[in-house]
């Protein structure tokens, strides 16, 4: 099951070319290494781990997250910019989204690649990172001038409650407590 209660959803990636963070080469490594077990199963899931002594262990949620913050505690806040505490497992796919949205990905391709049927993945792209504003100051001063007409047409998006207008929208309020900081800042 995806997130979307959609089963066997495939989303493809092609190769990236990078020697670390390439997803075909990732999948691969996951795929021949469950194939080297003596206890290999076609339907064994990517969480299944053989010791070398023979036991099998299939690691569960909040182990990876112990592993995940060890990680972080190791590296240390002053490189990655956030505390092991900062971290959860949706950290990966905060900053899958925040690297996409930088790298300026069209938001129906994030939406897709992210499983998501909303736009709910806009929550886990972070205002604070500096790169979002990289060349911004720039774009906003390239038109010397320009000219607002004012409309009160009930097709002007700018009103309230135009369902073109994000602003009015309720979004459902965001809890800063559960909001995590992306791992991208990890990989550069």
């Amino acid at each position: 099951m995806q997130k979307r209660d959609t089963k066997n959803d495939i989303i493809t990636q092609q190769r990236s070319g990078d020697p670390v963070l390439c997803p075909v080469r990732i999948w691969a490594s996951i795929v021949q290494r469950l194939r080297s077990y003596p206890s290999f199963n076609p339907s064994d899931t990517v969480n299944k781990y053989q010791f070398s002594d023979g036991r099998i262990h299939f690691f569960s949620g909040p182990e990876l997250l112990k592993k995940l913050r060890l990680a972080a505690t190791a590296i240390g806040p002053d490189s990655l910019g956030f505390t092991a505490a900062d971290i959860g497992l949706h950290s990966a796919r905060s900053g899958a989204a925040m690297a996409m949205y930088l790298a300026k990905v069209p938001v129906f391709t994030i939406m897709l690649l992210g499983q998501w049927s909303s736009n709910a993945f806009l929550r886990y792209v972070c205002k604070q990172v500096k790169e979002f504003s990289k060349g911004i100051s720039t774009k906003m001063i390239q038109n010397e001038n320009f000219f607002t007409i004012p409309s009160s047409s009930r097709e002007e998006p700018r009103i309230s409650h135009h369902p073109l207008n994000l602003a009015s929208q309720n979004h459902g309020p965001l809890n800063f407590k559960e909001t995590v900081r992306p791992l991208v800042s990890v990989f550069h």
